[in-house]
């Protein structure tokens, strides 16, 4: 039985008609900004040391919302940092707005391993050089503003998906399941290896972590499946192809006893297989305000309102 508090699965029309979609974003555009969305959250997690369960809740609700809002109606960004922050209380691991937004302010300032090097000024060096606050310090009349932001739209997530805030992920599942085949049981016990460490007793020692990299990727799949599947579906497609790739042998047909069908599998184990979304150049850069770029060193993604505007109206003159 489904819990009254799970939020209904996604169908691919939703998807394929999403408001963004509706009031003239292209889908392709709205994947990049997807994209970078995944990008900022799992980069902010990342410096506040927050668990991946928290970052993966923010990511799905911030898609959940985007399915019943318009990217032009939520700017992404206040969008983003809002969605993490209410990420960080359901999960219990809450954090201070202004923390968040000092990391957020820092992402998409120059000294940034996100802002694109060639639009780095020398004068942003030289600062960078002497003291890296001065390029992302938040003065606090700002802050006060954007806390208030913050704040408000935290309250339109909540209301746009009817305070159903429960988020069910594929990660405590898959380590169920990996245990439940016996290839992560002891085959003896822990012997010193020449440095005087103790040796990993696992059978499949990188088959956990393996994993658990294929379903965080696929937090930035264009294909949202985390809105469209059910959490044992993405964490059996993970172990699936996790084993292939150690070459651990399992039961013949073993993903059936947790109720997946085949066709299933085989769907998500393409849209792993396919990745995110990525540029030519296989880089994506991201800044606040500016417009879209694409050069060797890869493509700068602007994620201000502005600059969203100033892009659809470059591809509706194509």
């Amino acid at each position: 039985m489904v819990s009254i508090f799970t939020a209904p699965l996604a169908t691919p029309a939703q998807l394929s008609t999403s408001p963004s979609q509706q009031s003239g974003i292209p889908e392709s555009l709205e994947q990049k900004l997807h994209l970078v969305a995944c990008r900022l959250i799992q980069a902010a997690g990342i410096l506040m040391e927050l668990p991946q369960p928290t970052i993966a809740t923010a990511i799905v609700l911030l898609q959940r919302y985007y399915l019943t809002t318009s990217l032009t109606a939520s700017p992404l960004l206040q969008t983003t940092l809002a969605s993490l922050y209410l990420s960080t209380k359901l999960t219990e691991h809450s954090q201070k707005p202004r923390d968040l937004i000092n990391i957020f302010k820092y992402l998409l300032s120059p000294t940034s391993p996100l802002h694109p090097p060639h639009l780095r000024h020398k004068d942003d060096e030289t600062t960078e050089r002497k003291s890296n606050k001065s390029l992302y310090y938040v003065p606090e009349g700002d802050y006060t503003a954007l806390r208030s932001l913050l704040l408000s739209t935290e309250a339109k997530i909540l209301r746009a998906l009817g305070f159903n805030t429960t988020v069910n992920l594929p990660y405590t599942l898959a380590f169920n399941y990996l245990q439940s085949l016996g290839v992560l049981t002891s085959t003896s016990t822990p012997t010193k290896t020449p440095d005087g460490s103790l040796s990993n007793p696992l059978q499949h020692d990188k088959l956990v972590s393996t994993t658990f990299a294929y379903l965080t990727d696929l937090l930035s799949s264009p294909s949202q499946v985390y809105l469209t599947h059910h959490p044992h579906e993405l964490a059996v497609a993970g172990i699936y192809l996790a084993a292939r790739d150690h070459g651990v042998k399992l039961p013949e047909r073993w993903w059936e006893v947790w109720d997946v069908e085949r066709e299933t599998l085989g769907f998500l184990v393409v849209v792993m297989r396919g990745g995110t979304y990525t540029a030519a150049s296989g880089k994506v850069w991201i800044v606040e305000e500016g417009v879209f770029e694409e050069r060797d060193g890869g493509e700068v993604i602007a994620i201000g309102p502005d600059s969203v505007e100033r892009e659809m109206e470059r591809l509706r003159n194509l």
